[in-house]
């Protein structure tokens, strides 16, 4: 068994991140601050728990810290910083704060100028990202999607065009849907499909969306997906179009297409505004 030695932590507010699955991923450090602090402040304390029994570290005040935990748990912890006591702050799993309660005690800490101490570690969003074999040196983390279908849409439909690798977080009661959402969204893009990550089952599903949409919805584990960036558009010499081109197509499909209809077609070759073609039609008329 590691031995972690007794030291004097520094009062302060210690963020601590702990195993996302595997509870042999953490830090020497991270159970130092453990095993040395005066409290933990917990999202679960049946969770925080079993990672101190699993490295027998005994006799801890366990403070439960929630997203419904009021206004006034957050300044009995901050006072007690204050009075000198050291305080690590955990979630159930990985590192606290991303998509995880606990930034309005981090806020109130600082507001307090409370020291604040970031203990590195575990993260979903890393080991997932190492693991997908998709290129990571740019990505864009967007944590959990609404629950409501067009709130989703909506939030899908502002990020679409984000040139970078997508990160989300979802439930396996959610997945299809939110996959499916996607592919209406962005269209057929690659995805890499994550779950368990770190435990015994962990997996990687990887496709484009059309093939990944279709994924059991009986998918199990905390659920991870990563999305390729949109396809750069590649506009060819031969898709330029000049006013002397236009003549020819307008006299080509004279009194076959009406000029409103002619437009909405060549706004789709071209990838240009309706309006850009339908100007350039009546110009070529006079």
């Amino acid at each position: 068994m590691l031995k972690i030695d007794n030291i004097l932590l520094p009062n302060g507010l210690y963020i601590v991140s702990t195993p996302i699955g595997n509870l042999k991923d953490i830090t020497i450090r991270a159970l130092s601050v453990l095993k040395n602090c005066d409290f933990i402040s917990c999202e679960d304390t049946r969770v925080t728990k079993k990672l101190l029994s699993k490295y027998q570290i005994k006799s801890k005040k366990l403070i439960s810290l929630h997203k419904y935990s009021n206004q006034n748990k957050l300044i009995f912890l901050v006072n007690k910083i204050k009075e000198g006591k050291s305080i690590a702050l955990v979630s159930d799993a990985g590192t606290p704060i991303i998509s995880d309660p606990g930034l309005s005690l981090v806020i109130l800490a600082i507001k307090e100028e409370i020291n604040v101490f970031p203990i590195p570690g575990p993260t979903a969003i890393a080991a997932s990202l190492v693991g997908s074999g998709l290129k990571s040196d740019n990505f864009f983390f967007v944590g959990f999607l609404p629950n409501k279908k067009n709130q989703r849409l909506n939030i899908l439909k502002k990020i679409k065009k984000i040139n970078s690798l997508l990160i989300f977080y979802e439930s396996p009661k959610r997945i299809r849907k939110t996959l499916n959402d996607m592919f209406l969204i962005f269209g057929d893009r690659k995805c890499v499909i994550a779950r368990e990550l770190t435990k015994y089952y962990e997996t990687f599903y990887r496709g484009k969306l059309s093939k990944l949409k279709e994924i059991n919805k009986d998918l199990k584990g905390e659920i991870t997906i990563i999305m390729s960036p949109p396809e750069k558009e590649h506009v060819v010499e031969e898709n330029k179009i000049d006013d002397e081109d236009m003549e020819k197509i307008s006299k080509f499909v004279e009194n076959k297409l009406s000029k409103k209809d002619l437009s909405e077609i060549l706004s789709i070759i071209y990838k240009k505004p309706k309006k850009f073609f339908y100007t350039k039609l009546i110009k070529s008329i006079r």
